[in-house]
């Protein structure tokens, strides 16, 4: 059973050391352009190279994130980019953008591409689309179990690698809006701004409160550390550690955690364990109470720490007095206290300060043990038992800076050398890695009789071992020496230093690739080169999003040309589309039957079924995801791809075309420029009207905080917006827009780009809305503009141009 790989996060460079001093055995992280944490320092250009050398030298591989939706303005810098990457031996890219994967493997064989988990596969039929596109590891989405994994791993030649430890995000990563429509800081862009980890209230039809003001969207951190012999056996490739935020002391704790558990697994699979001390530290170090997510099942209300978002530490006591006199508080320590702890106070008001002192029995000391009374000063004063935690400890933080900034800790390379000294010929030293590089250097010095002191075993073995400022130690050394022979110093540290230099050589060109990087530039200018004006005689087409058949009926008689039907409850959409096909089947428009975005490898086995059953009584699907494109391609349905699968560029939209998409609807997150310089030969499509879905769940809010209300209407944030939220089938969440997004007098600027299709997503409106909205379209399109304007705010009081405008960051 292969060893798997610990894969640790790098914001900066000091990150980089600490992950690879402790054990790490590649490392992802993101240089300066386009990546999705663009808010770490990251690492510039010379920094990258810098990196690849040092962790190389190390036997450690590089992946760099280069995991955003990218314009067709930027490919030519990403193009370049990738170049650069390639020359410097980078190991792996990993990538979002579907059109950049394809673009990489195209263009630049011999590195690997891994798909991003902001590329939500989920089920085994995206994967293996993804294999048949050459893509070389997949990190699966968050919400899977481990039987699904196994699933996967078990029926796809491609790396399995999943996360093992840190944040998890509330929404299928790359699915999640919620940031981007709020304050246009995307993080399909690499600028989440984590409104995840914010308050909100969750409200009825009125707005009144159903549930205090709570974190209801903050997962637990995840922590796999007690699990690591399941995950093993699962034959997942890569353990992947959260945290190119964190700080180097997080990467080298956590690192190290893993490292050590692994390498007692292997050692003793029987008798696997986790100490006690070890599972403080990764408390310690960071958490906001720890989670195995859905790894074992859905873990419905033990998955959100509601109470906290921020690091919980571990507890450290509870006020037991105050004195308002001195601002003193006791506390009886359940955990050891050094000045230059952190400390975190809880409770309504909370705060969090550094310890610059505290005081036992009346006197000033710099630790105390627990089980110790204390007193301490606080800002404000504090009620009888106050919970207090501490979130650092100064002692681990300074030990685990010496892991990586004292060269005596260093990470060293284990080293055989062999030394042949003959009489009358030149001396030989062949140095050999454990990773099988070897080099052999003879000196052009030929040995002579000694006059004095003869070279001996001793002496010679002490010259050799002088490899204190390198990156090697010396495991075994071999002497062939004849008596009585004398060799310089100064010929055998040359030859020295010569060895180590060239296996280091060796190491590092090990990773450069040997094949030459294709005509990207060429391919781009080619590719771009032709691009065809927009279409402006063919009449654009109104597209409608609904669920029921006589919502089917109303969008029909207002003069809509297209109908996508059905929505998250693929239930309820398999039992009532026959009935909506009758409205239209005989007016020659264009019937899609929806698959939600979200289908497990389970439920992708129903939707094949369903597949064959719907044959000929629907024009085609909507696919939410590749795994339902691809299933709906090859049972011969035409296809249209969902807004879910991203589609931010030309580039991609080749991609969909390749796989057999007749149309793509654009991501929802471009904006009217960038939709004119998309070059497609697909039909594309993008929605104009509607609330927009901003997160999709595995967690059911609903049913974790309300005890099943049927009167819920959403969730309140702290400024008073309203986000609508609906439960699927599956008891997913879905969290919907606090503005309708509403394009009905800009349709002539619409017009005016590569669009082919406007859609109005209307699942579950009423059928009178719907009837009145798409007429409103109707009339725009036709006329340009709607005249009676209060016509319109009757029905859309509140409003948004979403990022047609804007753009996103």
């Amino acid at each position: 059973m292969k060893s798997p790989e610990i894969l640790s996060p790098a914001g900066s460079f000091e990150a980089l050391k600490a992950a690879v001093e402790n054990g790490a055995d590649a490392v992802y992280l993101g240089g300066k352009e386009f990546n999705a944490r663009r808010s770490a320092a990251n690492f510039d250009r010379s920094e990258l190279e810098a990196a690849c050398k040092y962790a190389h030298l190390k036997g450690v591989n590089i992946y760099v994130t280069v995991n955003i939706l990218l314009s067709d303005t930027e490919m030519k810098q990403a193009g370049d980019f990738i170049d650069f990457l390639y020359s410097i031996g980078v190991d792996g890219i990993i990538v979002q953008d579907l059109g950049l994967g394809y673009f990489i493997k195209k263009n630049f064989k011999d590195i690997q591409v891994h798909a991003s988990t902001q590329m939500t596969v989920h089920n085994l039929e995206s994967a293996r689309l993804l294999e048949e596109m050459n893509f070389d590891r997949v990190v699966l989405a968050r919400e899977l179990s481990l039987d699904e994994i196994k699933e996967i791993k078990k029926n796809t030649s491609l790396k399995i690698e999943t996360f093992v430890h840190g944040a998890m995000c509330f929404c299928y990563s790359g699915q999640c809006l919620m940031s981007s429509f709020i304050g246009a800081r995307s993080g399909n862009r690499g600028f989440c701004a984590q409104p995840c980890r914010l308050p909100y209230t969750i409200v009825d039809m009125e707005g009144r409160p159903l549930s205090p003001k709570l974190h209801l969207l903050s997962p637990k951190d995840l922590n796999l550390i007690e699990h690591l012999p399941q995950l093993i056996e699962a034959g997942i490739d890569s353990f992947k550690i959260e945290g190119r935020l964190k700080r180097p002391e997080y990467v080298a704790q956590v690192t190290s955690i893993y490292r050590k558990a692994v390498d007692k697994f292997y050692k003793n699979p029987f008798n696997y364990s986790v100490e006690p001390e070890d599972k403080k530290r990764l408390a310690q170090i960071f958490n906001r109470d720890f989670t195995t997510g859905y790894y074992f099942g859905n873990p419905g209300s033990e998955l959100i720490s509601a109470e906290f978002p921020r690091n919980k530490g571990v507890f450290l006591g509870k006020v037991l007095g105050y004195n308002s006199r001195t601002n003193m508080i006791e506390i009886l320590l359940e955990n050891d206290l050094r000045a230059g702890d952190g400390i975190d106070i809880r409770g309504d008001g909370g705060f969090g300060y550094t310890v610059a002192r505290f005081y036992v029995n009346k006197k000033e000391v710099k630790e105390a043990k627990a089980g110790t009374l204390i007193e301490i000063k606080t800002k404000k004063p504090l009620k009888k038992g106050t919970h207090i935690y501490k979130t650092s400890d100064i002692a681990i933080l300074e030990e685990l800076q010496e892991t990586y900034c004292n060269p005596l800790c260093e990470k060293k390379i284990p080293v055989d050398i062999e030394v042949t000294a003959k009489n009358k010929n030149p001396v030989e030293i062949k140095v050999g890695d454990c990773d099988g590089n070897i080099s052999i250097q003879r000196s052009d010095y030929v040995t002579e009789k000694a006059k004095n002191r003869p070279l001996d075993e001793k002496t010679l073995k002490e010259q050799v071992d002088r490899l204190g400022n390198t990156v090697f130690k010396l495991r075994k050394f071999t002497a062939r020496l004849d008596n009585d022979i004398m060799v310089p110093f100064s010929v055998i540290n040359e030859l020295r230093r010569n060895a180590v230099k060239d296996i280091e050589r060796q190491r590092i060109n090990k990773h450069i690739k040997l094949t030459p990087p294709g005509n990207w530039k060429q391919h781009l200018d080619c590719f771009y080169g032709g691009k065809k004006a927009a279409d402006l005689s063919s009449p654009l087409k109104l597209s409608v999003r609904v669920n029921t058949p006589e919502a089917v009926r109303a969008a029909l008689s207002a003069g809509a040309d297209i109908i996508y039907y059905g929505s998250e409850d693929i239930f309820a959409t398999l039992s009532t589309y026959e009935q909506a096909y009758e409205f239209i089947k005989d007016t020659g428009r264009e019937f899609f039957l929806v698959f939600p975005r979200i289908t497990k490898t389970f439920e992708m086995e129903h939707i094949c079924s369903a597949l064959k059953k719907i044959k000929n009584k629907v024009t085609g699907v909507l696919a939410g995801n590749l795994g339902v494109l691809s299933q709906a391609k090859n049972n011969g349905f035409e296809v249209v791809a969902d807004f879910s699968l991203n589609v931010f560029n030309s580039l991609s939209l080749n991609v969909l075309e390749k796989l057999g998409a007749k149309r793509a609807i654009l991501s929802v997150e471009l904006n009217l420029n960038q939709i004119k310089q998309l070059k497609s030969e697909i039909e594309t499509e993008c929605i104009v009207h509607g609330r927009i879905p901003l997160m999709v769940s595995e967690h059911n809010l609903l049913d974790c905080q309300t005890n099943k209300m049927q009167n819920v209407f959403g969730i309140k944030d702290r400024i008073g917006k309203i986000f609508t939220v609906r439960i699927d089938e599956k008891s997913r969440t879905h969290i919907y827009n606090s503005y309708e997004l509403c394009m009905i007098n800009y349709i002539e600027e619409i017009k005016k780009t590569n669009i082919n299709v406007a859609q109005l997503y209307l699942v579950h409106e009423k059928p009178e809305r719907i009837h009145d909205l798409i007429s409103f379209y109707v009339t725009s399109r036709n006329e340009s503009r709607i005249k009676d304007v209060k016509d319109i705010k009757e029905i859309i009081p509140n409003f948004t141009h979403g990022h047609y405008f804007r753009g996103v960051i």
